[in-house]
């Protein structure tokens, strides 16, 4: 199994609560069925980050690591056979500008990160 995860932070000037907004707006899961139809994806995975005390523990036990992300952003594939043809079209270019556009919103883009994982099954 393949797996994109993006990790996200809020935009500075953005407070939790804007960001939880935007993040639940129907417009932002429309968006991301259009990511999954349009490459095949067979599941995604969109969560928010808890405002829970045991988060500030975890940064505590880990020498004052990074403040966690604000959400995470998921989607999956059972294998990556047609996946680097799709992300190189044309068409899947319009639609991650489309996404992109959106998440400048509320997103710190230079403080996220994406990647592709392997999941072994």
């Amino acid at each position: 199994m393949i797996r994109f995860i993006n990790c996200v932070r809020r935009r500075a000037d953005i407070s939790s609560e804007e960001f939880r907004q935007f993040w639940n707006d129907p417009k932002f899961d429309a968006l991301i069925g259009r990511v999954m139809t349009y490459t095949g994806a067979t599941g995604h995975v969109k969560d928010l980050t808890l405002m829970v005390e045991a988060n500030v523990l975890m940064r505590e036990w880990r020498g004052g690591a990074a403040l966690p992300f604000d959400g995470v952003l998921e989607y999956s594939w059972k294998n990556a056979s047609q996946l680097h043809s799709v992300l190189n079209s044309e068409q899947c270019g319009v639609l991650m500008q489309a996404m992109l556009e959106y998440q400048k919103q509320f997103v710190d883009l230079e403080h996220s990160c994406a990647f592709f994982t392997e999941a072994k099954e």
